[in-house]
């Protein structure tokens, strides 16, 4: 019996912008005194014939954002419309003078329905800080502006459609970047493009071709694709199905390459179908050598042949990029659930498969021959089970059955039974 015990950790985790909450109805009478200054400031430059607006996600969810030096600037978000009026959503820009009094100065019209987020960021070379606004345009188009000079005038520099946005260093930087990615669903094509800063403008860094499949972008997580090459690992719901998809991002000399769309085969070796049994899997340091592998499950335990597809229980093969090829590196039953991913060895490849007991969490490996609803003891080879216990996990393993030659030894157990929050670890 091996008892570890394990605390299950999310990493490399970047978030992009996506439709949250439906608008706070905060009235002027509930703002603090700095926001009913700027508030009646405001009223005195535009009347009182508007509505307040608020981000729906990110840091700043208020109508009132206050920045700069001493807080000496403020922007509103508003909205204006009525009879004979056409619906306007707008940006206000106020400033406090010598006396401290709030006068509103500049607006700049945004071309949408609702703000989704607005952030401040500084790019590539320019220290300065950008506001990032991101809002929508009807129900499914989202757009983000990037806007200047916030400090004295604000300019509008940049605005475009996107479907996924973030803004980190990226492949090891010093220095961030701006990346929209962008679906157009009418000629098939999904880009990733990377902004930056140099010398006071604004510029296209660098741009890749995406899975043209992809319907909705769920996260972008960093890591290694090879020692010493840092990837982005952009992962994906597709658009017609349920799968999900990676593309990998990275540089060879000056280029940006995806050797997802180089190779179309690898497309289909990085799909992973998920049931009410089988997680998701994305691409992770598995072995812990410091290069991540990219998974795929689209393959069946044996014994599964004829249930469901939701019901099918299905292994996560991991890959490694060899030039523009997914070249199969490890066989296994993952679960980030249970927080272990367990390696086949070779001679267990189509001749062992699993059942999972999730009301005990338990994890059955028996010999293959069957359907896996007959699974009968005498072919039990390894059970794990899984304690939950203040925060953590605890992992059984029980050898069931030693005198079967397809038992592990102690040397093969502990290479194949990994715990996910203790790979890489010192």
């Amino acid at each position: 019996m091996r008892k570890t015990a394990a605390v299950l950790t999310v990493i490399l985790l970047l978030t992009g912008c996506a439709f949250g909450a439906i608008e706070d109805m905060l009235s002027p009478p509930r703002l603090t005194d700095e926001q009913q200054a700027i508030y009646t400031a405001l009223v005195d430059s535009k009347g009182s014939g508007f509505k307040l607006k608020y981000p729906r996600t990110g840091e700043y969810r208020s109508a009132f954002v206050v920045y700069g030096e001493n807080d000496s600037a403020a922007l509103v978000f508003y909205e204006i419309s009525g009879i004979n009026i056409e619906r306007t959503l707008l940006v206000n820009f106020l400033y406090k003078d010598a006396d401290g009094k709030w006068e509103s100065l500049y607006e700049i019209p945004i071309r949408g329905t609702d703000i989704e987020s607005v952030g401040f960021a500084s790019f590539g070379e320019d220290e300065e800080e950008n506001i990032l606004l991101s809002y929508a345009v009807g129900q499914n188009e989202k757009r983000c502006m990037i806007i200047s000079g916030i400090g004295s005038k604000p300019e509008l520099r940049f605005d475009d459609g996107y479907s996924f946005m973030a803004v980190d260093s990226f492949f090891g930087r010093e220095y961030k970047e701006l990346l929209l990615i962008k679906i157009e669903r009418s000629v098939q094509t999904a880009t990733a493009t990377f902004y930056t800063y140099k010398e006071g403008e604004l510029f296209r860094s660098a741009q890749s071709e995406l899975d043209p499949g992809a319907g909705e972008y769920t996260e972008i997580m960093q890591g290694y694709i090879a020692q010493g090459v840092p990837a982005l690992f952009i992962n994906h719901r597709k658009h017609d199905s349920a799968d999900f998809g990676t593309d990998v991002l990275f540089h060879r000399g000056d280029r940006l390459v995806n050797p997802i769309v180089a190779n179309s085969d690898n497309i289909e070796r990085t799909t992973r179908r998920t049931g009410l049994i089988t997680e998701l899997a994305n691409p992770l340091d598995i072995d812990g050598d410091g290069v991540a592998l990219l998974p795929s499950s689209t393959g069946e335990f044996p014994g599964y042949e004829h249930l469901s597809a939701q019901e099918k229980l299905r292994p996560v093969v991991w890959r490694t990029l060899s030039g523009n090829a997914l070249v199969e590196k490890y066989f296994s039953y993952f679960s980030e659930r249970l927080g272990f991913v367990f390696l086949f060895p070779e001679r267990w490849v189509g001749a062992v498969t699993v059942a999972v007991n999730i009301d005990e969490n338990t994890v059955s490996f028996y010999a293959a021959g069957a359907p896996i609803e007959e699974a009968a003891a005498d072919n039990l080879i390894l059970r794990i089970s899984v304690i939950f216990e203040n925060e953590q996990m605890y992992h059984y393993l029980n050898r069931e059955n030693p005198e079967n030659p397809l038992t592990l030894t102690e040397e093969e157990l502990e290479f194949a039974f990994r715990i996910l929050s203790e790979i890489g670890a010192d």
